[in-house]
C-alpha cells in the first residue's frame, strides 16, 4: 500500500444545540455546518515518499464530538486505488480505538464514491459515525460521535451534521479535479517541469536550491532537474558529459540530438554510465541561453530501462522554457 495513514482518532469533538457555523477552508473540497467554530491543527507523518499532511478541525461540546480531517499525500492517487485506502484507513481506526463495526455501506458526495461506517465504541460507551471519501488525491474523513445511550438528540444532531455536508463547487468536475491534483509543477525562473505525481515523487531529502530530485514510484528510475539563472560557459553537452565522467567508471554516448520544446531548441543526450559495475542508461534534455540554463536528466539501470523508458520520456517532455514563473 503506497499511502501510509495516521487517523489520529484519539481526538474528540462535540456538538451544540443547533448548527450555526458554516465550515469551509482553503483547498478543501467539502463544506459542512457545525454547531460552533472548530479548533484546528496540522500533523505531518513521515513516509518514504515524503510527509503525509493532515489538517484537522475538531469540536467538542456537551459530550458529543465532531472531526474533519483532510489528508494530502506526496504521491497522487491513480483511479481505482480508493477502496484499498478506505480499507487501510478503517483498519487504522480500529487499531487506534477498538470497536465493533455495526454498519458499512457506500456513500456518495456528488460524483465521488466513499463509505459510511458506524462503529460501536464499548469502552467509551459511544456511537461513532464516519464518512470517508477520496476527492482528487486527497482523503477526507468526517466523524460524529455521541453517547450510545443517547438515541435521540445526539443521533439527530449527527444526522443533521452529515446532511449538511456538501461539495465545494470548484471540485464538482471529477475529471478536472483528478487532472489538477495528479499533474504537479516545479518552476523556477524561466523554466518549469510538469510531471505526473502518481508516477514520480520529490525526494524528501532535497535541500539544495535550484536542484530537484525525482524518484519513480517503484524506484526503478530517478531524475534530476537543475536550474540556473546564468547560462553555462561553453557547450552544455560537453559540460554534462564531463560531470558524468567525474562520477562514473566509464561513460559512452549513445545519441546526440536536438529537441524542440515550444519555440526553443534543446540538446538531447542518451549515454551509458557504469558505476560500481552497474550500467545506467541516462536520457536528458539540456539548454543554455539567455533565459539561463537547465538540465533535466532521467536514468535507470540498463536492465530496468525498457520497462520505464516511456515514462522517463514523458517526464522529459514536461520541461518547458517560457516567461518567468514564481519559484516553488
Amino acid at each position: 500500500m503506497r499511502y501510509p495513514i495516521a487517523l489520529f482518532c484519539a481526538l474528540i469533538f462535540g456538538a451544540a444545540l443547533r448548527a450555526e457555523y458554516q465550515f469551509s477552508a482553503p483547498d478543501w473540497a467539502i463544506e459542512v455546518k457545525l454547531e460552533a467554530k472548530p479548533s484546528t491543527d496540522q500533523v505531518s507523518t513521515p513516509s518514504p515518499q515524503g510527509d503525509v499532511k493532515a489538517t484537522r478541525y475538531f469540536l467538542e461540546l456537551s459530550g458529543e464530538n465532531y472531526l474533519l480531517v483532510h489528508f494530502v499525500y506526496p504521491l497522487a492517487m491513480i483511479p481505482g486505488e480508493e477502496p484499498a485506502l478506505y480499507d487501510k484507513s478503517l483498519k487504522e481506526m480500529m487499531k487506534s480505538r477498538p470497536g465493533k463495526v455495526t454498519m458499512s455501506e457506500p456513500f456518495a458526495l456528488g460524483p465521488y464514491d466513499g463509505y459510511r461506517i458506524v462503529i460501536s465504541q464499548p469502552r467509551e460507551r459511544t456511537t461513532r459515525e464516519i464518512r470517508m471519501v477520496v476527492i482528487g488525491s486527497s482523503l477526507y474523513i468526517m466523524s460524529a460521535e455521541y453517547p450510545a445511550a443517547d438515541k435521540g438528540p445526539g443521533s439527530a444532531r449527527a444526522t443533521r451534521f452529515f446532511s449538511s455536508l456538501s461539495l465545494n463547487a470548484n471540485f464538482a468536475d471529477m475529471r478536472a479535479v483528478d487532472e489538477r491534483e495528479r499533474w504537479r509543477e516545479l518552476a523556477a525562473g524561466n523554466f518549469r517541469l510538469r510531471y505526473d505525481a502518481a508516477r514520480w515523487y520529490r525526494d524528501p531529502s532535497d535541500t539544495e536550491p535550484g536542484i530537484y530530485n525525482l524518484v519513480r514510484a517503484d524506484q526503478k528510475a530517478e531524475a534530476q532537474l537543475i536550474i540556473d539563472e546564468q547560462p553555462v560557459q561553453g557547450n552544455i553537452e560537453d559540460a554534462v558529459l564531463q560531470t558524468a565522467r567525474e562520477g562514473a567508471d566509464s561513460v559512452s554516448v549513445k545519441k546526440r540530438g536536438k529537441k524542440m520544446r515550444g519555440l526553443v531548441q534543446m540538446s538531447e543526450l542518451q549515454f551509458l554510465a557504469q558505476v560500481e559495475k552497474v550500467t545506467y542508461l541516462n536520457h536528458g534534455y539540456f539548454y543554455s541561453g539567455r533565459e539561463g540554463a537547465v538540465q533535466l536528466r532521467s536514468w535507470a539501470t540498463q536492465k530496468d530501462y525498457p520497462g520505464v523508458a516511456a515514462e522517463m520520456e514523458e517526464l522529459l517532455d514536461g520541461l518547458q522554457i517560457g516567461a518567468r514563473a514564481p519559484t516553488r
